[in-house]
């Protein structure tokens, strides 16, 4: 995303991860993509970092997955993000940024949500459809 960054979303570092869960844990930052899961639309441009950093093909395929998802649970799809970097196979401790009380209330909600494996894959792009 940004020079000097590490990214530890590819395949081999979940792998890693999840085989060291005892020893290691992941602290992800932007956990909610900025906001992505709140206002992804092609159409707005104004907000040139969250642009950048996260308008990619692969990326709307996730939101339109959990906007499916967060329908079929009752909730928002940004609480779907932060449930999906909770549910992961391995210890998480996922930085969120809110602006607001009421972003953090929200935020929150995503602490309850429980996610499959399967429905993890999906958000990932790993599965064509959640089971269940």
């Amino acid at each position: 995303m940004w020079k000097g960054c590490v990214a530890a979303s590819d395949k081999a570092s979940r792998d890693f991860l999840a085989a060291n869960k005892d020893q290691i844990a992941l602290m992800p930052w932007s956990s909610q993509a900025r906001g992505f899961f709140l206002r992804a639309d092609p159409a707005f441009t104004g907000d040139a970092e969250l642009t950048r950093c996260w308008y990619s093909e692969d990326n709307f395929q996730r939101y339109a997955r959990a906007k499916e998802l967060a329908k079929a649970k009752g909730v928002l799809p940004i609480q779907i993000a932060l449930a999906y970097v909770l549910n992961q196979p391995f210890r998480t401790f996922p930085l969120i940024g809110p602006r607001q009380i009421s972003e953090t209330m929200s935020s929150l909600k995503g602490l309850d949500i429980k996610l499959s494996p399967a429905e993890v894959a999906y958000l990932n792009l790993e599965a064509a459809k959640a089971a269940g």
